[in-house]
């Protein structure tokens, strides 16, 4: 009978014994999983202040070099642009960060201090009159000269210096250069950086030597521009992140719930943190790849123009006043087409940010497009002719502007993929035109893409262009309130605007 009433507190102290192994072995791994955790959390919350640090230091470098874009490539004087630009009173206001902002001309084997603007209140180390004997700035403006066409930067302590050739025609012809203060410390305290750096969690401060243990140093580099920033806990990270109560790990679950409501809700946040920042990434990997076409647009031209130069100046005397002739109409068709790729791309800009006026005016549609396709053939050389077939007289209230914009990079398209002598018909009714080539056509997996900047049908892949033109005729139609269709087959593709 005893032994019978024993048996359940054996069977008791046997599962107590079973279930306090694991209870055991959780509190040994939750304090090693709590140091892991706090380290890790610790480096996710640095990056996403490095994050954004790194859009701050973007959008600085961007300021300054569309300021330098502003100075360079004027045929003024740069005394009288520097008059224009940086006279007391001019509209131009350093932004958030910038300590100073100068200009150094060059002038013989010295770069000469000629401006400089220093934001109220900031202090400001002297310089002499010559930048390159001047301790703060030698290095950063050899750096600049040894690159001239890219940004250069160094850090001095809490500062970030960063300076821009500034040149009239190449930057390989300098004369001057555009260098800027930064203050570091003041960018690490933006309450706008990121959830550790608010709340004192995370204290951002910039570094030049060695990170101390427990500290995560991180490069912050944008733009041509290079600092180094180190990240450490704050006085608020242990009461913002808490460890979990090891007497609440054993007596209650409760505990592990709050946690993970804690983590979910921290993981919640980070992620539209990480959102917003890959919203930010996108945008700055869409400047790059607009940046990088133009850039691989402009090398052919530039090839050409280059080297028929560089026969003119060395072989001028021994070539033929035809072979000269043909050199010089080399480099003048090159310069027409790199101009011509600016404005397009000047015009998907101000497309973009919506700075395009509509200012729509009547006038005789059939006479403007007889005169268009006239133009079109003589910008062709009468490569192809066009047909135009269109009423005597229709009139139509319209942005005359934009019109040509849409017609004229339809035509010069047509044109360009249509063989030799080929005609390209050119129709004009009420309320639509129709432009129809016999070009080799566009591929039904390329036609969902033509209307994309800078994107190359395969059949256009031995014809040069930017890869602008339907983009801007698509663009300029919806302007225009027309929608632009696009029809193609291998006998000729067909394009249609309806107003």
């Amino acid at each position: 009978m005893k032994r019978a009433l024993h048996s359940p507190w054996l069977v008791a102290l046997a599962v107590l014994a079973l279930a306090a192994l694991p209870v055991f072995a959780a509190l040994a791994s939750h304090r090693e999983q709590a140091r892991r955790a706090e380290a890790l959390l610790f480096e996710r919350s640095a990056e996403i202040v490095a994050a954004h640090l790194r859009l701050l230091t973007s959008r600085k470098i961007g300021w300054q070099s569309a300021l330098r874009a502003r100075l360079s490539n004027r045929s003024d004087p740069p005394l009288a642009l520097l008059d224009e630009v940086f006279a007391p009173g001019a509209s131009l206001t350093l932004p958030e960060n910038c300590r100073a902002l100068g200009y150094g001309a060059l002038e013989g084997g010295r770069v000469v201090l000629r401006w400089r603007r220093v934001k109220p209140g900031a202090p400001s180390a002297a310089l002499g009159s010559d930048l390159l004997a001047s301790p703060e700035t030698a290095s950063l403006l050899r750096a600049a000269m040894a690159r001239p066409g890219m940004l250069a930067s160094v850090q001095r302590g809490p500062d970030l210096l960063t300076a821009q050739t500034v040149a009239e025609s190449s930057p390989r012809v300098p004369r001057g250069w555009l260098v800027a203060w930064w203050d570091l410390a003041a960018m690490c305290s933006d309450a706008r950086i990121g959830l550790g750096a608010a709340d004192g969690s995370l204290t951002a401060h910039p570094l030049e030597g060695d990170a101390a243990p427990g500290e995560h140093a991180i490069e912050i580099g944008e733009g041509g521009a290079t600092w180094r920033v180190v990240i450490r806990k704050g006085p608020a990270f242990d009461a913002l992140f808490p460890r979990v109560s090891e007497r609440a790990i054993a007596i209650t679950g409760g505990a592990c719930a709050l946690l993970l409501a804690l983590l979910a809700g921290f993981a919640t946040r980070a992620l539209a943190l990480r959102a917003a920042l890959a919203a930010e990434r996108d945008l700055v990997q869409m400047k790059d790849h607009l940046l990088h076409s133009v850039s691989h647009e402009f090398r052919t031209p530039l090839s050409v123009i280059l080297s028929s130069a560089e026969l003119l100046e060395n072989y001028a005397e021994r070539l033929t006043p035809e072979r000269r002739a043909a050199a010089l109409a080399q480099i003048r068709d090159s310069t027409t087409r790199m101009n011509d790729m600016v404005g397009q791309v000047l015009l998907l800009s101000r497309i973009e940010a919506s700075r395009l006026p509509v200012e729509p005016r009547s006038f005789d549609v059939v006479a403007f497009a007889r005169e268009l396709a006239r133009e079109i053939e003589t910008a062709t050389h009468a490569r192809c002719p066009i047909r135009v077939t269109a009423p005597d007289v229709l009139a139509a209230t319209l942005d005359p502007a934009l019109l040509r914009t849409v017609l004229g990079n339809l035509l010069a398209n047509a044109v360009k993929f249509s063989p030799d002598a080929q005609p390209v018909e050119f129709i004009v009714e009420c309320g639509r035109f129709i432009i129809r080539d016999h070009g080799p056509g566009i591929a039904a997996a390329d036609m969902p893409r033509v209307r994309e900047p800078f994107f190359r049908a395969a059949s256009a892949s031995d014809i040069p262009g930017t890869g602008l033109g339907l983009t801007l005729a698509d663009k300029c139609a919806a302007l225009l309130g027309a929608t632009l269709t696009i029809a193609s087959e291998p006998t000729g593709t067909t394009a249609t605007l309806t107003l």
